[in-house]
Parts: structure tokens; C-alpha cells; sequence
């Protein structure tokens, strides 16, 4: 499973060798040292969701409980992936219509890999692992989950999610979201998962009598770059939701990681409804996602997707990147134009309920540049003809690639596409 990818930049730097700062190319040979337990899961007709898939360490002594390390939470099946640390695991499935992530003793699980122990050393890779809900399935232990992923000695982390943010509420000044942090995270980003920045984050607890607006930021970006937008943002109508990603991992990691967070929240919150705003190659992070949201059966609808110059056909700099560099950064491959993850984004439409807006920069900044760019990208990847035949709207606006988060018309424009939202 692409998303897995994930995890081969999790984990294991700490398990093996502690805690520190790795270069570039340290951080790279890291990739593919993690465990990945990857799969689907379906259910029956007759069994009601969503669906919990948890990860056990498997008991080293025998008659002795498993520890619960990770889990996700599924609407109505489908992909689901783990990145943890080298061990000994099993994997199980329940149904929780009651959405408590409890499971009462005696009542059924479904096993993976038959219930048989996954013993796998770094760099093993579990994929397309099966599970059905349904059945007579095995009695088991009581389980109760917590939202908090189980972390290892002094914080060392077990597992992707129990270094993922779920809906932590916080503010644009906190100083994970600092420039050189957002910076850094595309060279060191094995150090930024690490530290427990990627996630999605809130300002202020939920509300449920208001929409969430989910935001994603470009390349060596992040939340704080939106906020201009969100000052702007009818606060009364709507609630802003921030992923936070590290802008060198694969961008079908990144979207994957997004889709399976974003997922538990929904349910959590009984989610119905969730704009998407993302600029620069968040467009692309984000269009990535509501695909990963189709094999998953995502719960909330995504009435529409605004997109602020995005680099649809990629960027000449990544390719001269991944010919000349001696460490090639992953997403450089992702954003070479005409890459693989870009090819895919074009081979089926959107769903049918999402429509996508375009907005595009075309002012070069002040110090200069080449005509035909906002200061960073062409208009022929903004623009790529794939994309506008895909949009509902096209807006150009005379400002630079980074202006474009706080032009007045931009900014207008942007409040103009959420309000038909019911």
C-alpha cells in the first residue's frame, strides 16, 4: 500500500540508535527501516460501523494480554496501514457502531494473518493483508482504545500515530509552526515526525454547529501561512482544521497520512460537511487525498476543494534535483513534472460531489524573474490543461505565489467559494 511509505521515515531512527539530528542523506537511508503492516478491511452487510483495526505487541509470555500500540478507525472499510518500530505484532478488526473504541469481552474480533504473530525485523513490510468483519469471528479480551497512541521509554514513539497530532488545539503562534521548523522539515523529515508536529490541528475545541475548513500548506510551508485567511474566515459559519506535514516525504505518503487522521476525526465528530483550502503542492497533498478518501469510504462530504496556485504539471527545479543531487529528497521525484503520483491525480475525476476551484498567481514579485511565472511557478503548470478541464471556476489574480495568501481579491474570492456551502 503506497500510504505505508509513511512509516519507513518513523520509529526506528530512535529504537536503533536514539534520539539526534541526522543530515539529508542520514535521514534518507532511514527510509525502509520501519516495520509496515499494511491491508483493507471489510465488513459484512449485516454488521453495522465504523470499524477499529488495532496493532497488539504480541505477549512475549504466554497467557499474557497484548498491548494495544496503534489503531485507526474505518467508516464502511477499506485501506488502512501502520508504520511502528521492529517487534512482534498482531492485528484484529471490530466493529464499533457505538464509536466508544470499546470492545466488551466474549464479543467477536477478526484476525489478520489468521491471528498468527507478524514478527517484523526493520525494514519488514506486511502489504494487502485481508481482514473481514463478520461471521462467527474469535471471543476475545475487553478492549478500550484510547484517542492517545501508546509511546515508547522517555517518549520514544512506537508507532506513526502515537507521533501524530489528532485535533490538538492550539494557536498560529506556536512555535512548531515557525518558518525554520516548516524549512527544515523538507531536509530533516524523519526529525519532524519524530517531534510530534505532523498531524491536524484545531484553534479552538470543537464546535459542532460549525463547518470545519480543512487547510494544507505548500512546500517548506505551514499553518501560519493561512493566516490571513483565517482572520478573514466567517468564525461564526465556520472552524479552521490545519494539517501539518513534512515537506520531504512522498506526496502519497503525505496524502494517505492525511486521509487515515483526518478520517478517525470525522467520525469522531460526526464530521458532515469539510471544505478543503490548500495552496502551492498542498493543492497537490490535497487532491491526493480526497482520492485516498474514495478507497476508504470516507464519511464527510468535501462540497468543494480551492486550490491557490498549485504546480499541477510539477517543477522544472525538483527534476534538475533528482538528476544532479547526490541525496535526492523523495518529494523532489513526486514534484519532477509529469511524475508518476502526478499522472495518477489525473486518471479518474473527482467524485461527483466535490467541486475543484482554481485560483492562480501571475504577478512576478518586485526583485524580478522569469515572464511567465509568479516569482516560483509557471502558468503551464497552474494552469496544466488536465486541471482546467477538471475545474468548476478559474480565477487569476494579479499577485505573487506567496501573495496570493493575503491579496484582498484572493482572499475575497476564496470567502466567495465557501459560502454556497449549506
Amino acid at each position: 500500500m503506497d500510504g505505508a511509505r509513511i512509516a519507513a521515515l518513523v520509529l526506528v531512527a530512535w529504537w536503533l540508535t536514539g534520539c539526534g539530528l541526522w543530515d539529508a542523506r542520514g535521514q534518507m537511508q532511514m527510509m525502509g527501516q520501519a516495520c509496515t503492516i499494511a491491508g483493507t478491511v471489510m465488513a459484512d452487510d449485516e454488521v453495522p460501523g465504523p470499524y477499529v483495526v488495532a496493532v497488539f505487541r504480541a505477549p512475549m509470555e504466554e497467557g499474557a494480554v497484548p498491548e494495544p500500540v496503534d489503531h485507526m478507525v474505518s467508516a464502511g472499510g477499506g485501506e488502512w496501514f501502520f508504520g511502528l518500530a521492529p517487534g512482534r505484532y498482531q492485528v484484529l478488526a471490530f466493529a464499533d457502531p457505538e464509536r466508544d473504541g470499546r470492545h466488551e469481552a466474549g464479543a467477536p474480533v477478526y484476525l489478520a494473518n489468521e491471528g498468527g504473530v507478524l514478527e517484523c525485523p526493520a525494514g519488514t513490510r506486511f502489504g494487502d493483508m485481508q481482514i473481514r468483519i463478520g461471521g462467527e469471528g474469535v471471543a476475545a479480551h475487553a478492549i478500550a482504545l484510547s484517542p492517545a497512541r501508546e509511546r515508547g521509554p522517555e517518549g520514544g514513539p512506537f508507532s506513526v500515530g502515537g507521533v501524530t497530532a489528532f485535533g490538538e488545539v492550539t494557536t498560529l503562534d506556536d512555535p512548531r509552526f515557525d518558518d525554520d521548523v516548516a524549512r527544515g522539515s523538507q531536509w530533516r523529515p524523519l526529525d519532524f515526525m519524530l517531534a510530534g508536529y505532523a498531524g491536524v490541528y484545531f484553534l479552538e475545541p470543537y464546535d459542532p454547529d460549525r463547518i470545519p475548513v480543512l487547510f494544507v500548506h505548500g512546500m517548506n510551508g505551514s499553518p501560519r501561512g493561512f493566516a490571513e485567511l483565517i482572520h478573514q474566515l466567517d468564525r461564526e459559519r465556520y472552524q479552521p482544521w490545519l494539517y501539518y506535514y513534512p515537506s520531504g516525504l512522498p506526496l502519497q505518503s503525505i496524502a494517505a497520512h492525511l486521509a487515515q487522521t483526518l478520517e478517525e476525526l470525522e467520525l469522531r465528530y460526526d464530521v458532515e460537511s469539510l471544505p478543503v483550502v490548500a495552496h502551492s503542492m498542498g493543492g497537490l497533498v490535497a487532491k491526493g487525498f480526497l482520492h485516498e478518501r474514495e478507497r476508504r469510504a470516507a464519511p464527510a462530504r468535501i462540497p468543494r476543494m480551492i486550490a491557490l496556485s498549485t504546480p499541477w504539471h510539477g517543477h522544472a527545479a525538483a527534476q534538475s534535483g533528482v538528476d544532479r543531487s547526490p541525496v535526492v529528497i523523495p518529494v523532489w521525484r513526486d514534484m519532477a513534472p509529469g511524475s508518476e503520483y502526478q499522472r495518477r491525480l489525473f486518471e479518474s475525476e473527482l467524485s461527483g460531489e466535490t467541486e475543484l476551484h482554481l485560483l492562480f498567481s501571475f504577478r512576478r514579485p518586485d526583485s524580478g524573474g522569469r515572464a511567465g511565472t509568479d516569482g516560483v511557478l509557471t502558468l503551464s503548470t497552474m494552469l496544466y490543461p488536465p486541471i482546467q478541464g477538471m475545474a468548476s471556476s478559474i480565477y487569476g489574480v494579479n499577485t505573487t505565489h506567496a501573495g496570493i495568501l493575503t491579496d484582498p481579491l484572493a482572499l475575497k474570492r476564496v470567502q466567495m467559494l465557501l459560502e454556497p456551502d449549506p
